[in-house]
């Protein structure tokens, strides 16, 4: 695997590709009619479960050299996951422009875009591209801002899942109004749910909740059933030798139990 990337060093690196970022014509912009909130809510009775798919992630670097995204899509959809997520940054996750598109003209399912969104001219230009919801970061802008993305995805029928690594992003996001929380649970040695475990009791019942991480097996995720909605599961979607049937078993296992 290759090397990681922290926020900081990201956020950085956002902002130098933000200076070539290019606007968008928002008069082609439809609203979605796929309802990622609707499709991993499931009241913690069960557990949905999101597939992340990308070439790298900010947690372990470089997963693979070459990646058929639309493929990849495809067993993800038969797997009967309820949402795919698409790592859209060149930085973070090596991606192409294409990627989202192909992700999205593959899936029927929601498309969530994972991204470093800093400016609003993002949104606009990953709805474009096909993205249903988009992963808002709480450490990576202000409240105002995370209030404005909010917003702004909501008036094109997007969700805004936002993900939150403390008490005090928390609290600051459902203060802003959030209902989807993405809690990640990553360690140096992968899978962590200690942050997980502090967070969940402090989320209001009528709020989804996500926990993100490298869920490899049913045992990884079968402390959060009843705690949480779903399950975003990261690397070990990429590094399978069968996606299909990897996936495929984790929906069982999370629908069922």
């Amino acid at each position: 695997m290759g090397e990681s990337v922290n926020l900081a060093d990201w956020i950085e690196r956002k902002r130098e590709q933000l200076r070539r970022f290019r606007p968008v014509d928002v008069r082609n912009l439809v609203p979605t009619v796929k309802d990622f909130s609707q499709a991993v809510s499931t009241r913690r009775e069960e557990l949905a479960v999101v597939a992340e798919i990308a070439r790298a992630t900010p947690e372990d670097g470089r997963l693979l050299d070459a990646l058929d995204i639309g493929e990849m899509v495809k067993q993800a959809d038969s797997a009967s996951v309820a949402a795919v997520a698409i790592g859209t940054d060149e930085t973070a996750f090596a991606a192409i422009p294409t990627d989202l598109t192909t992700a999205a003209r593959s899936a029927s399912c929601p498309v969530v875009a994972r991204d470093l969104i800093l400016v609003r001219e993002q949104l606009y230009a990953l709805r474009l591209q096909g993205a249903d919801a988009v992963l808002l970061i709480a450490a990576a802008i202000s409240p105002a801002e995370l209030r404005s993305s909010m917003e702004i995805l909501a008036s094109m029928h997007m969700a805004a899942p936002v993900e939150v690594a403390s008490e005090s992003e928390l609290s600051s996001s459902l203060g802003c109004g959030a209902r989807l929380l993405v809690i990640p649970a990553f360690s140096s040695r992968g899978l962590s749910l200690a942050l997980a475990d502090r967070l969940l009791p402090l989320v209001p019942r009528s709020t989804t909740v996500l926990v993100r991480g490298p869920f490899a097996k049913p045992e990884d995720f079968e402390p959060l059933r009843g705690r949480a909605d779903g399950v975003w599961i990261a690397s070990p979607v990429i590094t399978s030798k069968d996606p299909e049937s990897f996936l495929a078993n984790l929906v069982r296992a999370a629908e069922n139990g």
